[in-house]
């Protein structure tokens, strides 16, 4: 098996906070040291001093001549100093980063802070820790120089917690050397002062300098933007573990599975205690607010449990139980029935349980059409299953994520394209949080898994699937490295910023894991073979930067701009549009600059100052619910501080996944006028439920003026082909998009101000978009000053 990817490394250069936001994920600012000059001073005489020969003795004069000459001697030597230390010593050293973990046995968390939800849990340790070695570190002997400290991960070990930390300085004239960073925490686990919630491991601490690391440096070196690694901490999610028990409860005797667990998503803890409680779920059901109403509720009061393992409904089959009966639930359920926080994303079979029989659900929406057309409309994929195409291959097919094809599952990564996009061939090395989860994630299609910054290196092959063993390079720095850069350049990152060698410890019921190994790290094509890997360690990366304005999901075309891409959009094909949902309703739409960060126009909340507002991702259908749809709350909306400007900042409630259905767009680089360009934006057909792309071009503003008010920070644009049919519509939000030829991706340089309704042939109205140019250094400041 042979895997292609760019093992070139690049030499350390600086890094810009703003830009690893969008590769995804995550550097840090802090007080910098900066090495303070003498400050420029005048000697002044307040008096008037006379000197007269007369009254000085020959001995006197041979003083004064000798105290000159000290004088000039010590200007000299004040002079040649400063022009040593500025041609000699040059400027302060480059920054200085040192990564390193401990394991924590037990925690002591304050009573008032202590939480029962484990992803909570996990950001209020966090917390705890970072202040712990900000304070360790700001009080430190290396205090001059100490810049920042982060928390990258919490692991779980076979002590406790593995907590993976950062710390960042910026030397004047010496650099800092491991050992001394080392000797900080050492002198602080012997007696401790700031890290005393905790019980650390004196053993387990390990520290290096990941300068060399994060530059990835190499014989043969390649250049790389100016970008520093995203400042969203890494944290691998834990599987849900619970134990199993058969379900009893006769009112939801009709589910399709045979264990449950306790306590249930209710937070009963036996069949007792749902029974004494049943009566508020029996009004509900006697209420027939939903067709969806018994099977929702059984899932909660006997949620699935499969080989140790929780299956919680998915987050759109809650939102289609609440579209019903949200309003009839009793207060005190309410919280247990919130869809934003219980509930998760579809991410393959398994991962939670769909929204049953959606298939007949577009047939009562009149959208049987939809079946069979080669994109799914249901979260599992069900009415695309049922397809001829599909039930000649038999059940365990894999379908072709955007043609109507499916496959035998050894025709996967074979090394021969069956899918007329090639996605079969695509992601046979990937990372991912578990084996498990990339089981899951790939067991279903050809795309959409998520790119995840940190995790295992895994492959595929013909059906098959394992870890990438790190024997026999394990003790090769140089060789994991490589290895590392190339999976991530595949990925679509644009480097690696840490390779480590773990234990694999995943104990699961599944089928056992194969292991391959790397023949030559340094090949320009790395190939694996079979190995027993006797010692089960395997190769954990954490990748930085993720490629913006790249339409992975096109595979070879993505890099062609509008090259063989339709009006009517298909998935994938404009993974940065968000639609804004007001209160379960499209109203506004918005462009994603980084997992946890849209931009949108500002008129979209204009006289709504309380209401909820949820962003929907990798959907072109509104009515639909595809398997790489996400939803996230907003929780905070930024206003542009420039007057006139109407752009305005969302912070979600929590980042997104990246997938090749869900990455950011590029803010531009630089001001280059675009006069008369041709640009894209999006519309909605005229029924709101079909995504379409619309060509613009560029028009000097006074061709605005007439029919809009025109603005300094605005851009008057004119759609480039006349329209006979009047079937779209753009909503206020909409994202103007020009395409880089020469980086070959796609550039957000305006928003739409306002919803831009169909106009008849010959009469199409200018449109003014809210330039974005005028406006990067706040929308980088916005989300790099946000406190995490």
């Amino acid at each position: 098996m042979t895997f292609s990817g760019n093992v070139k490394e690049s030499k350390p250069r600086p890094v810009n906070a703003w830009e690893s936001e969008l590769g995804f994920g995550w550097s840090h600012s802090g007080r910098r040291c900066t090495r303070h000059r003498p400050p420029e001073s005048t000697m002044s005489v307040s008096s008037d001093i006379r000197f007269t020969r007369r009254k000085l003795s020959r001995p006197c004069r041979g003083c004064c001549a000798a105290l000159a000459s000290l004088l000039i001697l010590l200007l000299l030597a004040a002079v040649a100093v400063y022009l040593g230390h500025m041609y000699l010593f040059g400027d302060p050293l480059n920054k200085q980063t040192f990564r390193g973990s401990f394991v924590v046995t037990s925690w002591d968390e304050p009573q008032a802070r202590r939480v029962t939800s484990e992803q909570t849990s996990n950001s209020t340790r966090e917390n705890l820790l970072y202040v712990a070695l900000m304070d360790l570190y700001q009080n430190s002997e290396l205090r001059s120089c100490f810049v920042s400290a982060e928390i990258l991960a919490l692991d779980s070990a076979e002590e406790g917690e593995k907590v993976h930390f950062e710390v960042s300085f910026e030397p004047i004239f010496t650099a800092v050397n491991t050992a001394e960073v080392a000797a900080i925490i050492a002198r602080e686990l012997t007696a401790p002062r700031y890290l005393v919630n905790v019980t650390i491991v004196p053993d387990t601490l390990y520290i290096e300098e990941s300068s060399v690391i994060s530059s990835l440096d190499s014989d043969n070196s390649e250049t790389t933007p100016e970008e520093t690694p995203t400042t969203e901490a890494v944290v691998l999610e834990v599987e849900e573990l619970s134990k199993c028990y058969p379900k009893t409860l006769s009112l939801c005797a009709h589910l399709n599975y045979n264990f449950t667990t306790y306590p249930n998503l209710v937070g009963h803890t036996s069949k007792d205690a749902i029974l004494k409680d049943l009566v508020a779920f029996r009004e509900l059901l006697d209420a027939e607010c939903s067709h969806l109403a018994q099977d929702f509720v059984c899932q909660m009061l006997q949620p699935r449990c499969e080989q140790g393992r929780l299956v919680r409904p998915c987050r759109a089959y809650c939102h289609a139980f609440h579209t019903g009966c949200g309003g009839r639930l009793p207060d005190r359920l309410k919280p247990y029935f919130d869809c934003s926080t219980h509930f998760p994303d579809y991410f393959g079979p398994d991962s939670c349980m769909v929204e049953p029989d959606c298939h007949g659900g577009l047939n009562r929406l009149a959208l049987s059409r939809r079946a069979c057309d080669g994109v799914p409309d249901c979260a599992g994929a069900e009415d695309e299953r049922s397809c001829a195409h599909c039930a000649a291959v038999g059940a365990d097919a894999i379908r072709c994520a955007l043609d109507t094809r499916c496959l035998p599952r050894h025709l996967r990564c074979d090394g021969t394209p069956d899918c007329p996009d090639g996605s079969d061939e695509a992601g046979c090395l990937w990372i991912s949080r578990s084996l498990p989860w990339w089981r899951r994630e790939r067991g279903e299609s050809t795309l959409g898994a998520v790119r995840s910054r940190a995790g295992l290196a895994v492959w595929s092959e013909r059906g098959r699937d394992g870890l990438v063993c790190a024997a026999p390079h394990h003790a090769d720095r140089r060789a994991l490295r490589s290895v590392a850069t190339s999976l991530c350049r595949a990925m679509t990152f644009k480097v690696a910023s840490n390779v480590e060698v773990i234990s694999d410890t995943e104990e699961s019921t599944e089928e056992k894991s194969e292991y391959v190994e790397v023949v030559d790290p340094f090949a320009p094509e790395i190939s694996f073979v079979k190995s027993e890997c006797p010692e089960k360690r395997v190769i954990k990366i954490i990748c930085d930067q993720l490629e913006c304005g790249v339409c992975s999901a096109r595979g070879s075309l993505a890099r062609g701009g509008v090259t063989a891409l339709s009006r009517s959009a298909r998935p994938g094909d404009w993974p940065w549009l968000a639609a804004l949902l007001r209160a379960r309703v499209h109203a506004c739409d918005a462009a994603l600059l980084h997992p946890a960060w849209l931009i949108t126009t500002s008129n979209c909340f204009q006289g709504q100052p309380h209401a909820e507002w949820t962003a929907r991702f990798g959907t072109v259908r509104v009515q639909s619910t595809t398997p790489w749809q996400q939803e996230q709350r907003v929780a905070e909306i930024i206003t542009s501080p420039v007057e006139g400007s109407m752009l305005a900042l969302l912070r979600l409630e929590k980042p997104v996944e990246m997938t090749d259905f869900v990455r950011p767009i590029c803010l531009p680089e630089n001001t280059t006028d675009i006069q008369n360009s041709i640009c894209n934006t999006l519309s909605w057909t005229r029924n709101r439920d079909q995504l379409q792309r619309v060509q613009v071009v560029t028009k000097p503003m006074d061709t605005c003026e007439n029919v809009s008010i025109a603005t300094v920070n605005g851009i008057c644009s004119e759609r480039l082909y006349d329209q006979d049919d009047c079937d779209e519509e753009e909503y206020a939000g909409s994202s103007m998009m020009c395409f880089d030829d020469n980086a070959k991706h796609w550039t957000l340089v305006g928003v739409s101000g306002w919803r831009i309704a169909c106009s008849k042939i010959g009469l199409g109205r200018p449109r003014i978009y809210d330039a974005i140019s005028s406006q990067i250094d706040w929308i980088k400041q916005s989300i790099n000053n946000y406190p995490r």
